[in-house]
């Protein structure tokens, strides 16, 4: 009886299901964050470029992104997006800067985030939400400890984007009011007298 030959070809891996909205959020998330190429989105996503090219395409006639920079690549061209910018300065950044303009980045950065807070305590916004958050954690780490926690922070960061492109476009969509809200994220290294100041804090 002859026999169907097997083919020895492993079988292509499928490709993941596009959830446009889903893939629009993160777009614009991450153009808040850095200049954005499609092919990047593409090969995080694992998507084909000409379908994320499409949606790059949509958000830009949208007004939620717009092109940043242009570069030839052979014989075409390569475009890099960007929304409005936030404030974050990288890693790189940071590594770069001298002791005295990383204090006055601190400083400033810690600065503004208390006047945020005091205004919304006397003005009463601080604690207006039950389910609002304001926490505290001391910690003692290793080092990998320390990366790990600030890799969580990076995706929160991004997650937290989200959040924000896909609340912004169900006001435009025509959403029921707005809330002021401010998100804030921070992590760094105490003197060891922190752990005991803080005992009479203690409940």
């Amino acid at each position: 009886m002859a026999e169907k030959k097997r083919s020895d070809r492993a079988p292509e891996p499928k490709r993941p299901k596009v959830r446009p909205r889903r893939l629009r959020i993160r777009i614009v998330a991450l153009c808040h964050l850095c200049n954005v190429t499609p092919k990047e989105i593409a090969t995080a996503e694992r998507l084909p470029v000409a379908t994320v090219q499409y949606h790059f395409k949509a958000l830009e006639q949208e007004n939620w992104i717009r092109v940043c920079r242009r570069e030839r690549v052979g014989n075409g061209v390569r475009n890099w997006y960007t929304a409005d910018r936030l404030k974050i300065i990288a890693d790189k950044e940071f590594e770069q800067m001298n002791d005295q303009e990383r204090s006055e980045i601190s400083e400033g950065v810690l600065k503004h985030y208390l006047n945020i807070c005091k205004l919304s305590w006397e003005k009463g916004t601080l604690d207006a939400q039950p389910d609002s958050q304001f926490s505290e954690i001391l910690m003692r780490l290793d080092r990998k400890g320390w990366k790990d926690v600030q890799k969580t922070l990076d995706r929160c960061l991004e997650r937290i984007l989200e959040h924000r492109v896909e609340a912004e476009m169900r006001i435009c969509a025509g959403s029921d009011g707005s809330m002021p809200t401010v998100v804030h994220l921070g992590s760094f290294e105490v003197p060891p007298e922190v752990f005991e100041s803080s005992k009479e804090f203690q409940l």
